[in-house]
């Protein structure tokens, strides 16, 4: 057994700390319960990194050296305050933000998960529970109908990330894909879904469905220049690749360099822009080497294209590297192919293409 000895910080106040000697192997949320700091009366805490981060289920070897203890950006604990439109009671964060909850009772007490929703000057939320299941029978919550699949992520409390994975059920999904609205938690034999109800968030006549968009999958010809030094552990490169629709443009390549002369192909997922280069990666993927992607909105992995089988990408689980400061959603970033404890590949997200450093070349 080998100890270790982590800060735990009471939020942002720097004077209000304690040091907890633990095993290593154990998960921060049992280290967090011996640090005295937690609130009497059970209050929903998480333990952060510096940017907000929930490592409730790190192991304390692979957290950081200094935890706070805090509220997750999305997480909030508010009283049901108004009547609203339908289904909906009116709340308020601590900031101000004004909230929409669907299918909680006035002056009820309750943990929210904020979406990503906005309606005028309210955010859209729903409600977990701590205790037991974190969603029961009849339950409402809000969420988006899968722009792909039938297969939508809902919040869990313990791990402070979006990666419930539950069925959405309509019998016309190909109709509503991307709509927001109100669904029903339901278990069949131990299996949850949500179950999308009209009547509570009726569809526009004039919405139109969005499908996820597709990238460019077809292999694309790339003129490599190869650097006169190269550095070590390099896969990123500068270069220029050609068009589907002809000529050629600036990109950034990564990958291994090819084995003879500066030609080679690859995947382009991103076209250029007038301020940013077409981004390229080289098939095969290996451990330590560097690659483009496009982090979802939600979800905690995403998907690479699969050269030796196009129609079935590689899912891929991310983490954000500690010292990448802002937020990656929706966001193209440069990302590294590494190992988890358990030995399976997860990419480490450790900028963007504008910022990361193997990219000023």
């Amino acid at each position: 057994m080998r100890l270790r000895e982590v800060e735990f910080i009471l939020g942002g106040n720097e004077t209000i700390s304690t040091r907890v000697l633990v095993d290593e192997s154990s998960t921060v949320l049992e280290a967090m319960t011996r640090s005295g700091l937690l609130p009497r009366d059970g209050s929903l805490r998480y333990a952060m990194d510096k940017k907000g981060n929930a490592l409730n289920h790190q192991t304390i070897g692979d957290a950081p050296q200094k935890i706070r203890l805090g509220m997750l950006k999305q997480v909030e604990s508010v009283w049901g305050e108004v009547k609203a439109n339908g289904p909906f009671v009116g709340s308020e964060r601590l900031d101000g933000t004004k909230l929409l909850i669907p299918g909680i009772e006035i002056s009820e007490y309750t943990n929210v998960f904020i979406t990503q929703r906005k309606q005028k000057e309210s955010s859209f939320a729903y409600r977990f529970r701590t205790e037991n299941k974190p969603y029961m029978n009849g339950d409402l919550v809000f969420v988006r109908a899968p722009l792909e699949g039938n297969e939508v992520s809902l919040f869990d409390p313990k791990t402070g990330k979006e990666d419930i994975r539950v069925t959405y059920q309509f019998p016309n999904l190909h109709l509503i894909r991307g709509f927001w609205g109100c669904c029903e938690v339901r278990y069949n034999a131990g299996k949850g879904s949500v179950v999308f109800r009209p009547d509570l968030s009726p569809v526009p006549i004039n919405f139109k469905p969005i499908s996820k968009k597709k990238s460019q999958k077809a292999l694309v010809r790339c003129t490599l220049k190869t650097p006169s030094t190269l550095k070590v552990g390099q896969s990123i490169f500068k270069g220029s690749v050609k068009q589907p629709a002809g000529g050629w443009q600036r990109a950034l390549i990564t990958g291994n360099l090819p084995k003879k002369g500066p030609s080679c192909e690859g995947v382009l997922v991103r076209f250029a822009g007038k301020n940013s280069p077409a981004l390229v990666n080289l098939p095969y993927y290996r451990d330590g080497q560097h690659l483009f992607c496009k982090i979802p909105e939600t979800g905690e992995s995403t998907e690479l294209f699969n050269i030796q089988n196009p129609k079935s990408p590689i899912r891929m689980p991310f983490i954000v590297q500690q010292s990448f400061n802002g937020d990656v959603k929706g966001r193209w970033v440069v990302a590294k192919i590494s190992r988890n404890t358990s030995g399976k590949r997860i990419l480490i997200v450790e900028g963007t293409p504008k910022s990361h450093s193997s990219c000023q070349i």
